[in-house]
């Protein structure tokens, strides 16, 4: 149970920390999404861009049997290089955004 009280709070820091950007285009709005009760975790970016709507997932984490599972990425960032720098191993970090079949060849956790 510590460790997932600990994962959870490795990602809402994660997310509060890129949320806190405001996007350079339109009237776009970062937006937390954070359930605590089903594990589910995004950076949504809302708003317009002149006539464009704006509506994507930015950052997509959930935490499924014990492990932190990334399941959106569009960003630079290397989010896994970011959980291990605050203490989550290797094989509790699931790249959720590769293939089942690439999993096992990427260093990090498999399902």
């Amino acid at each position: 149970m510590a460790n997932l009280e600990h994962y959870r709070q490795c990602i809402q820091t994660i997310l509060t920390k890129y949320g806190s950007f405001q996007p350079k285009r339109g009237d776009v709005e970062a937006e937390l999404i954070i359930d605590t009760s089903h594990d589910h975790y995004q950076l949504m970016y809302v708003g317009w861009n002149g006539l464009n709507r704006v509506y994507h997932s930015v950052m997509h984490f959930d935490i499924k049997d014990g492990k932190i599972w990334i399941e959106q990425n569009m960003t630079h960032i290397d989010l896994a290089q970011e959980l291990l720098e605050m203490g989550v191993i290797k094989e509790d970090i699931v790249l959720g955004l590769q293939p089942p079949y690439k999993r096992p060849y990427t260093g990090y956790g498999v399902a």
